[in-house]
């Protein structure tokens, strides 16, 4: 019999919370060293870091998710070799661009030019490649204790090179760059050797899979627009700082986006469990819609838990990071919107995905990033860093809703929508409160009314899914 649900869940995110609070330390840490003019700069470079992966992976990595489990088990590791010959091609064209135009590149990005920068970005693309498909086999595999043992690495890892590197470099932002890198090669190495029958060369020689390259781009390439979209819709709040604001600005952001990014841990941990098992789960039995409907009003719940315990405990988390971040706390509340609705998005967009209907992702993306470039061109002139928290908010539920009401075309599940929006619009109005007014202990104790209107709104919900202790029976894998 195989493993049920919670105990896979559980083994892929007790390393989420372990590197949650690691990650959280070295938050701190770093915004103790570095001013938010460096912070800034550093957050350019893991923004074209990532636009670089979109090129590159060409939703071969996508395709790799989707046609794993309908490849002969014994010829996957040809298909990922078949998935990661055209990222390390294009590879090799995208290092060529940036070396051309190393000095405009650096400029942009730096306000100064520094080759060195450029060719440790260019080592850091070609380890993400790897580091990507590494994580995915391990993802596939539903490992989630190796997973888990990656995810405290990371986090571990990274913090004890960025004090390293402060001890022979200084206060630099040049020290989360390399930090980043060389974090990223360590990891790259541990999960290959890890999955070293995956990355045989043997797999590279192997013919006769499932699917061909052909069939690989026909089913990413759509998803390159997509995820090109994705990533303007995610990163123009950064991009509309800098041309319309400072660097000292984007540095705040950037410090009140790394805390939220910790609860991002939580929407990759999700997402990485909850791919591969819905996929299986779709395979096996494609009428059991009710388990879809379970899983996304409890994910719902807690996600809307999560929110409201991070906008009542802002003050607090923002007076760690230091007297310079003290405006961050402001541009925190409407940024939880961000993982929140992504990750109950991840459970209503199903349809979609089950029907193999990826060009459905780039009207939405496209949509979604029009209103975000469009707040932002509105508020951030204005209000700066808060009005881009508040753009990026709206534009994520509007995410969320094309997601869900286009999929229910497809695949009609009840996620009791109607208590999703009343509680999207009750957050809503508590992180405006939370931004305008200062009053701490006022604050909390909206958040705890809050949270018992919530749990009045859920309760049917958490008595039938839970049954106390009887949550088993709900996660229970069925064939």
């Amino acid at each position: 019999m195989k493993d049920n649900l919670l105990k896979k869940f559980l083994s892929f995110s007790y390393g989420s919370w372990i590197g949650l609070v690691i990650g959280f330390v070295g938050t701190m840490i770093t915004t103790r060293i570095l001013s938010p003019q460096d912070f800034g700069k550093a957050s350019m470079f893991t923004l074209v870091l990532n636009i670089s992966m979109i090129f590159i992976i060409f939703g071969t990595d996508q395709s790799f998710v989707r046609f794993f489990y309908e490849e002969v088990e014994d010829k996957r590791g040809s298909l990922l070799y078949n998935c990661i010959k055209i990222p390390l091609l294009l590879t090799v064209v995208v290092s060529l661009v940036i070396l051309l135009f190393s000095e405009r590149v650096s400029v942009f990005l730096f306000e100064e030019y520094n080759f060195n920068v450029l060719v440790v970005l260019i080592i850091g693309i070609i380890i993400q490649v790897l580091y990507r498909y590494g994580t995915l086999v391990i993802r596939m595999q539903q490992k989630g204790n190796l997973f888990s043992i990656l995810e405290i690495l990371n986090r571990l890892l990274s913090l004890i090179i960025i004090l390293i590197l402060y001890h022979f470099l200084g206060a630099k932002y040049e020290i989360i760059i390399y930090s980043t890198v060389i974090n990223l090669f360590l990891l790259t190495i541990i999960s290959i050797i890890s999955q070293s029958e995956y990355w045989n060369i043997r797999n590279l020689r192997s013919s006769q899979t499932t699917h061909n390259i052909k069939d690989i781009l026909h089913y990413g390439s759509p998803l390159v627009l997509t995820m090109l979209i994705t990533w303007l819709f995610q990163s123009f709040d950064k991009i509309a700082i800098k041309q319309w604001s400072s660097f000292d600005e984007l540095g705040l952001y950037a410090a009140a986006f790394k805390i939220v990014a910790l609860l991002n841990i939580l929407k990759v941990t999700f997402s990485t469990f909850w791919t591969p098992v819905c996929y299986e789960r779709f395979e096996n039995n494609p009428d059991d819609k009710h388990f879809y409907e379970k899983i996304t009003r409890m994910i719902s719940f807690f996600l809307f838990l999560v929110a409201i315990f991070s906008i009542a405990g802002k003050d607090i988390i923002i007076y760690l990071l230091g007297r310079e971040y003290k405006a961050a706390a402001n541009i925190m509340p409407f940024l939880v919107f961000m993982p929140v609705m992504y990750t109950i998005s991840e459970t209503t967009v199903i349809g979609i995905n089950f029907y193999k209907k990826p060009k459905w992702h780039i009207l939405i993306a496209l949509t979604s990033c029009l209103i975000n470039i469009m707040g932002n061109w509105l508020l951030v002139p204005k209000y700066g860093a808060i009005g881009a928290s508040i753009s990026t908010a709206f534009s994520y539920i509007v995410f969320f809703t094309l997601r869900t009401q286009i999929s229910l075309v497809y695949y009609n599940v009840n996620f009791g929508l109607k208590k999703i929006y009343f509680m999207i619009f009750i957050i809503s109005v508590y992180a405006m409160y939370s931004v305008v007014n200062s009053n701490f202990y006022l604050n909390l104790l909206l958040g705890g009314v809050v949270i018992l209107l919530m749990s009045y709104l859920y309760r049917k919900d958490l008595v039938n899914s839970y049954k106390i202790f009887n949550i088993n029976k709900l996660f229970s894998n069925k064939s």
